[in-house]
């Protein structure tokens, strides 16, 4: 932080604590993840996770470095899904180059201006060897073999394709038809499409095959109920999950519409509603009397005198849940989807009345009802006009899927829809949610892959053009000649994560070997390395790994300046405020 302050490198811990949570994740990195099993003593439950955000939630983080990690790995993980297990790894490996540094007495400020320099070195090394995701495809296609899991993924798509083509020779004699002329074009660039997307997803999918399976399915599932499906984009938006305990992985499917698991009794209103055209409404909000929306003030200084004095022997819950019935009567509303929960008395009562009333339903979802149906979400059920209604909803049970404790499937489906709900089963119930974060990890690299245009070579392979070229720049002229020292660690750190992803991933046995095999790769040019990273046919985002690393660096730097302050203190006068980082 300042040039002339005096540190106690024996006194950071927080670099320390950084460096010894980040050890825990190790397993994690690469596609031969090592799940860890989390006991929770309280609600005497287990569960499976192989993700870093995972781990950090279920783990009594106590200190503020803790936080600040798990804080960091939760915004990474709710924008893109994945890069958790990188920024982890480099904010361990990077704090532990940042205190060997405040070992050799390289002053802090110098240690961030060349951490910085030795980012931007790594983020251009990106930049140049990103290639196109065309390119991608093209390589797929002609050298790459597809895994086991998504050759049937490949096989159905060239099927579609030799009936397309079948039904054009069908066709032949009405060729002077412009509508025939204009569906076949459609229909193949459709199909050149799904081929291109199942290319790239091989390459993104990190040995996740079957998950990246269930993405296909639903990225074609969704081509089929769009009017621009030859424009080859997943949309993350109208996709969501459903978890069902006590049934085979291979039973892992896809289906059109909105899946949830509802009770026996709420089935029992499906089977009295499927079949006919239903009105639905939807809430943005809790169902229930006390709820209030976001913003809402209560005047302090007013008392109502009915919330003391029950006049009439009907409490306020019983005259709304009154009212709340005769709404839905009156507009003859049959589904009624709710963002938050629903109170525990109504829900019993609506039953009688055969409406259903599912809770706990994504904004998403809700947009998407409402765009198809022409519903218009409201705050409270009591709002409700004939403008609000929409119609044209279908309901059924999936009579193939039942979860455990008298769970059932249901199906909420609109003709022109084209939400996906992808149902993730498994007959062990601590896996479960370890499944739905692959499934959603291989949705969003897909995606972004797809919005970026552009990917990385993965297995490490730009780790290495970094180290190369972080040596180069070590070598040229600097004004601070510590600013090579500083370079050099880097590189190592980048060393050190090459040589775990080989470890985990098997192809060496220690991280002597790892080294080594690291070492003799160097000696190739940039070109040798590109090649070999085609054959390995891996592939990462570009924006995922070039935000995971500045997330790490950031991280790093607000835990030094937090240790240094601690140590040394901020003195009146100092010119120091300019180089602070805050929350």
């Amino acid at each position: 932080m300042c040039g002339s302050a005096t540190v106690a490198q024996r006194h950071h811990i927080g670099l320390q604590q950084l460096e010894a949570i980040a050890a825990t994740t190790h397993g994690f990195l690469g596609p031969n993840k090592r799940p860890k099993f989390i006991q929770n003593e309280d609600a005497r439950d287990a569960m499976l996770v192989s993700s870093c955000s995972r781990l950090l939630e279920c783990i009594e983080l106590d200190g503020s470095v803790g936080q600040l990690l798990l804080e960091t790995v939760q915004a990474q993980q709710k924008l893109f899904h994945s890069g958790t297990g990188v920024l982890v790894f480099l904010a361990g490996v990077w704090g532990r180059v940042a205190l060997e540094c405040l070992n050799r007495g390289i002053t802090v400020l110098d240690i961030k201006t060349a951490m910085r320099k030795g980012l931007e070195v790594c983020l251009e090394v990106c930049k140049q060897s990103a290639v196109g995701v065309e390119e991608v495809s093209c390589l797929k296609l002609k050298d790459c073999k597809p895994t086991s899991a998504l050759k049937s993924v490949i096989q159905d798509t060239k099927m579609q394709h030799m009936d397309v083509k079948h039904s054009q020779n069908l066709r032949l004699t009405l060729k002077h038809s412009r509508h025939f002329n204009f569906h076949d074009a459609q229909t193949e660039n459709t199909q050149k499409a799904l081929n291109d997307v199942t290319h790239i997803a091989q390459a993104v999918s990190h040995g996740c095959d079957s998950s990246m399976r269930l993405v296909l399915k639903a990225c074609k599932l969704q081509s089929k109920n769009t009017e621009n499906a030859q424009n080859r984009c997943l949309d993350i938006q109208k996709l969501v999950t459903c978890l069902i305990p006590g049934r085979s992985e291979e039973k892992s499917c896809v289906l059109h519409g909105f899946v949830t698991l509802l009770s026996v009794e709420q089935a029992s209103v499906v089977q009295r509603l499927q079949g006919q055209a239903l009105n639905i409404a939807l809430v943005n909000g809790d169902l229930c009397e006390k709820y209030r929306h976001v913003g809402f003030n209560r005047p302090g200084n007013v008392v109502h005198i009915t919330d003391h004095a029950n006049m009439s022997g009907v409490s306020l819950e019983e005259r709304w849940i009154e009212d709340v019935l005769r709404k839905l009567h009156e507009f003859s509303i049959d589904v009624v989807l709710v963002s938050g929960t629903a109170g525990a008395k109504l829900k019993d009562r609506v039953l009688g009345a055969n409406v259903l009333v599912i809770e706990g339903v994504k904004n998403s979802v809700l947009k998407d009802f409402s765009t198809c149906t022409s519903a218009v979400p409201v705050s409270y059920v009591t709002q409700i006009d004939e403008n609000c209604v929409g119609q044209g909803v279908t309901v059924s049970q999936q009579r193939d899927f039942s979860g455990k404790n008298d769970l059932v499937a249901i199906s909420i489906v609109t003709a022109s829809t084209s939400l996906v709900t992808a149902v993730i089963s498994s007959s062990v119930s601590a896996k479960l949610q370890s499944l739905e974060d692959q499934f959603w990890s291989c949705a969003h690299r897909l995606h972004q892959a797809l919005t970026d245009g552009k990917l990385l070579h993965g297995a490490g392979t730009t780790e290495l053009l970094c180290i190369q070229q972080l040596h180069q720049s070590k070598q040229t002229e600097m004004e601070n000649p510590q600013e090579g020292v500083v370079l050099e660690l880097m590189a190592e750190a980048w060393m050190d994560y090459v040589s775990t992803l080989m470890m985990n991933s098997g192809s060496v046995g220690s991280k002597a070997e790892a080294w080594t095999a690291i070492a003799h790769q160097m000696r190739h040019y940039k070109d040798a390395i590109s090649r070999d990273a085609d054959g390995a046919g891996v592939y990462d985002n570009v924006t995922v790994k070039s935000e995971a690393w500045r997330r790490a660096l950031d991280l790093v730097f607000l835990v030094l300046q937090s240790d240094t302050e601690i140590i040394t203190g901020v003195s009146e006068g100092e010119n120091v405020y300019r180089e602070l980082m805050y929350l």
